[in-house]
This record gives structure tokens, sequence and C-alpha cells, in this order.
């Protein structure tokens, strides 16, 4: 057992599951401890839930509270990253609580609060494919489309903490409502969401028959998984609704290219995890004919390659951040 703070707990808090892992100095997994989020629960018993799962995780390590130098935590949802303060999480129970300095208190070291997204996005720069470049685009279609930048080599957040919502960029004026509200948002019209409407009605109008046959006209049902599975089974107009998908992917990553002139943009999230090269490429070959052909030439794209462990792997490195910081 070391006797320095050699070590750093990164918490990834989702709705359903609480995984939290012990990282040493080169943010190898020494411990791990996965929870289940306790469902319909209020502040108090979320927080000692989180105390619990730090507790567990740290009896797994052989390692003690004071030789961590602190605890990062990827959060879902709203967060006040320079107050530590939760807003709202779906699914938690968490409202307008203060994560940050409760968890400090309770267990003696310094915390990071961050957005799951962002700390998934910094954990692949830190540790994952894009490590040694300085300029960074993450997406991640899934459920939404979640977003994250690094440049100059930081984090970078915005003046309110939420820069990075690149799944709420327009990139179809007369398109589909979008759960924020406004019309044609990317997130709108490439998200497994915006997929499983489309696919759904696919179903009912028998242009789907694995869908129907395996989901019906569930759109909870229609998962990364389930459109796969009809397409390997010969689903050609579902294949149709992904790969268009893609192509809007790509004219959302050329808008990145053409703002924030990145070196890599990093894709993620369950919709490239399953649909693999073939997606990429689509959506590649989509942003190179709509971005500015000088500025997109050397950009290059990448699989996020850490899954689960990278919001992890993110918010422990901002925690180390925080700690270079404080000495200098």
């Amino acid at each position: 057992m070391s006797e320095n703070n050699d070590y750093a707990i990164g918490f990834d808090m989702g709705g359903t599951k609480m995984l939290a892992a012990v990282l040493n100095a080169e943010y190898e997994v020494v411990a791990k401890n996965k929870e289940k989020t306790p469902s319909e629960a209020g502040n108090e018993e979320v927080f000692a839930s989180i105390v619990e799962c730090v507790d567990e995780v740290l009896e797994k390590a052989g390692v003690k509270r004071k030789n961590l130098c602190g605890i990062g935590i990827a959060i879902p949802g709203p967060i006040d990253v320079a107050n530590g303060i939760v807003y709202r999480t779906p699914n938690l129970g968490l409202l307008e609580f203060p994560l940050r300095d409760r968890l400090s208190e309770a267990i003696g070291v310094p915390v990071v609060l961050e957005n799951d997204v962002n700390a998934g996005v910094y954990g692949e720069f830190v540790k994952g494919c894009a490590r040694g470049f300085l300029h960074v685009v993450g997406l991640f279609p899934g459920t939404g489309i979640g977003g994250g930048l690094i440049l100059d080599g930081k984090l970078y957040r915005g003046s309110r903490g939420a820069a990075g919502e690149i799944g709420h960029t327009i990139v179809q004026t007369d398109g589909p409502l979008c759960g924020c509200g406004s019309h044609g948002c990317l997130e709108s019209v490439a998200s497994r969401t915006a997929i499983a409407k489309d696919v759904i009605g696919l179903a009912a109008s028998g242009k789907a028959p694995y869908v129907f046959e395996n989901a019906g006209t569930d759109i909870r049902k229609v998962k990364s998984g389930t459109l796969l599975k009809a397409i390997e089974a010969g689903d050609t107009a579902v294949a149709d609704v992904v790969y268009r998908a893609a192509d809007f992917l790509g004219i959302g990553m050329a808008n990145c290219v053409n703002i924030f002139n990145p070196e890599i943009i990093v894709l993620g999230g369950g919709l490239v995890e399953k649909f693999g090269a073939e997606y990429i490429a689509r959506a590649d070959t989509s942003m190179r004919r709509h971005a500015m052909s000088h500025l997109v030439a050397d950009v290059r794209i990448k699989a996020a390659i850490l899954g689960d462990y990278a919001a992890i792997i993110g918010a422990a490195a901002l925690v180390r951040e925080l700690g270079k910081t404080d000495a200098a």
C-alpha cells in the first residue's frame, strides 16, 4: 500500500449504475466498484450511496482516504462546475445539491464535478485515441448527441460551463422538432432516438419486418443492437435511415471543423460501437464534402477506445489537474 497520495478516484454517475475506480498516476485501474444507482431517491440517500461506493472501491484497492489526491465525478445533466452544484440529474434524484463540497468534507480530499461527456472526451485526450493532440472535438451519438471540446490542450467549458452542445446546432432549418424546442438540431436527425422514430414508422408500414417482429412499434425497444440486427436480417430501409443519420452527423462535424479547426474528431457512443467503420466512413465522407477544404484536409476521425472508462479516466485526470493548479 502506498503512503503517498498517488491515487485518484474516477466516478461515473449514471442513471442506472454508479461506477467508481481507483486509478494510479498512469491512469491504470487499480480497483473498480459498480453499484446500482438508487432509484426514486432523494439527495441524502443518493449522497450516502456515493460515499459508500467510494469507500468500497478504496477497500478493494487497499488504498486509504489519505492516499487520494482527489475524486473526479462525471455527472449527466446540468451542473455548476465552478460552485460544485448538481442542478438536476436524469433518473437520479439529485436536485440543487452541493455534491462537491459535501463529498470533499465527507472523504477529506478535493472533489471535481464535470459533465459526463466532457469527462469522456477528456479521458480520450489523456489516455485514449486523442492522446498527443491539442485541438479535439468529441461527438457521441446515442439517445441524444453529446459533445465536448479540447482547445489548446484544455477542456473548454465556455462562459457558463455549458460549451460543447454540438447536438443542438441547426443542420436542417425545416427539420423535425428537437427535445430542446428548436427544429432541425443535429440531435433531432442523427441521434439514435431520431433513427428510432423513423424506423418505427417503417415497422408500422411493413418496411422493417425484423424491427416489427422484435420491437413492435415501441420506440423504447429500438436500441443500437436492434438496428444492427435488422440490417443484418435484410431490412434495407433501416440501413438507409441509419446511414442518412451518419450523413447528417458528418454535416455537424463539418460545422465543427469550420468553427474550431480541430486536429481530430473523436466519435463514440452506441451507434459508433455497433456500426463501426462503415458508419464512421459515411460521416467522414459527408464531413469532407461540407467542410472548407483547406481546414478539413488534415482532420483525423477516430473511434473512441476507452468505452465505459473514458469518463472515469477523464474525471480523475481533471482532479489531478486541479492539484497541479493549486500547487502552482
